[in-house]
């Protein structure tokens, strides 16, 4: 079965606007570190056509590659909101799924 890829028309605005934000910083630092495009592709272990693609902005390029090609150039914080803790760890103190209990269900089915 083929592998199914994103289109720019399936992806939300937003998440398209930000992969193309990343595509263009990813490009222009390249550019500021004198790296070809074949140097890159070496160093994120992708071919050169993906990373035409990235610096594109195709939201069919897997986000490793953005995030490995970031990290590679030194972008570290053009990927900090996404990889901010705060923003995904759960709090210490705080159930997030309420028990059967505090959700009124004896059987815990709702």
């Amino acid at each position: 079965m083929p592998k199914k890829s994103f289109s720019a028309e399936s992806t939300p605005v937003v998440v398209q606007e930000h992969i193309e934000m990343w595509g263009k910083a990813i490009r222009a630092q390249r550019l500021v570190l004198r790296l070809t495009a074949a140097q890159l592709a070496s160093r994120i272990g992708v071919s050169v056509p993906t990373v035409a693609r990235l610096e594109k902005g195709d939201p069919g390029v897997g986000v490793g590659s953005y995030l490995g090609a970031l990290f590679a150039l030194g972008l570290n914080s053009a990927a900090t909101p996404v990889l901010n803790p705060e923003l995904w760890q759960k709090p210490a103190n705080r159930r997030v799924r309420p028990t059967r209990a505090e959700s009124g269900d004896e059987l815990g089915y709702f």
